[in-house]
Order: structure tokens, then C-alpha cells, then sequence
């Protein structure tokens, strides 16, 4: 191998240095910040603590992988030896290895945010049910299978409807408008 090879590292590494910086602020980002203002996520309290404990690691690797690739891009002794060029080479693909392990570990940490938060069902919520027989407003509860349970709103009395009869079912804010 010649100089042009080392040369042609040096320059690679130089390129994959500029994102490893990106990264590692990315990581320590994740680190510092908490989405929302509630203190965190609606995932559950273990996925969180998984979550938080991952970027740790994230910003480890990242550092790793900067430093590793820091050496070839900005060398102490120049030109390296020609028998260190495939160590160096070896060093980069390290480097870059890790650097994309920072980035998944970082991905996985972040992925929380995105957790479903569970909402309260708005209990009494009304829906007008329309069947070729007639109309019914209410609100929804359990019934057996293939029927459609309702509270009726004016009476007061359960109805099951078969969903077979169920021509339309609607939101509505009040019964008998």
C-alpha cells in the first residue's frame, strides 16, 4: 500500500468525523431532554428507565468511535507506516461500526417518545344508532356477540341491536335533536 492510501483514510476519516460529532450531540441531546412537560412519555415507567439507561451506552459508543476515528483523521506522526495503513483501515471500519451502533442505541432510546398514551374512555359518550326499523341514541355498553348494546337515553332500559340490522352509527352530542 502507498501514502495515496493513507492519504485517501485520512480523508474518509476526516468525512465520517463530522457525523460522528453529529451523533455524539445527538446522544447527549437525547440524554439531557425529557419530551413533554409532564416529565415524560406515556410509556410505562420500566420502558422509560430502559430507555434513559440506553443512551448511556449510546453516548459511550459514540465517544469510542469519535476517538477511534479522530486518530486517523487527525494523526500525531505523519505519514503512518505502510504496514499501519490496514490497522488504520481496520481502525475506520471500527469507527464507523460503532458510530452506527451509537446511532441505533440512540434510535431505541428515543423510540419511547412515540409510546400510545392511554386515554380515559369519555364514559357516556352518545351515539345514534339507525336500523331500517327505526332510531335509537344511548350510549354504548357490553352485550353478547353479534348485537350492538345500548343505552338507551330516553328510557333508561338496555337494547341489543343486531349488527346485521345496524344501517348507521354516529356520534352525537345530545339525543333527540
Amino acid at each position: 500500500m502507498t501514502d495515496e492510501t493513507g492519504d485517501r483514510l485520512q480523508t474518509s476519516a476526516r468525512g465520517w468525523l463530522t457525523l460522528q460529532l453529529a451523533v455524539l450531540g445527538f446522544a447527549g441531546l437525547c440524554g439531557a431532554l425529557k419530551s413533554g412537560g409532564t416529565g415524560g412519555s406515556g410509556a410505562p415507567r420500566a420502558v422509560e428507565a430502559v430507555a434513559g439507561v440506553l443512551v448511556l451506552p449510546a453516548l459511550g459508543v459514540a465517544c469510542a468511535a469519535t476517538y477511534l476515528v479522530a486518530r486517523i483523521a487527525w494523526p500525531v506522526r505523519t505519514p503512518p507506516p505502510t504496514a499501519d495503513v490496514v490497522r488504520t483501515g481496520r481502525r475506520l471500519h471500527l469507527g464507523i461500526g460503532l458510530t452506527f451502533l451509537a446511532v441505533l442505541l440512540v434510535a431505541v432510546a428515543a423510540s419511547t417518545a412515540w409510546w400510545p398514551e392511554e386515554r380515559p374512555s369519555k364514559a357516556g359518550a352518545l351515539v345514534e344508532v339507525s336500523t331500517a326499523s327505526g332510531t335509537w341514541c344511548g350510549t354504548l355498553r357490553a352485550s353478547g356477540g353479534g348485537a350492538l348494546g345500548l343505552e338507551v337515553a330516553d328510557a333508561g332500559q338496555p337494547v341489543d341491536i343486531p349488527l346485521g340490522e345496524v344501517a348507521a352509527l354516529r356520534p352525537v352530542g345530545t339525543c333527540g335533536s
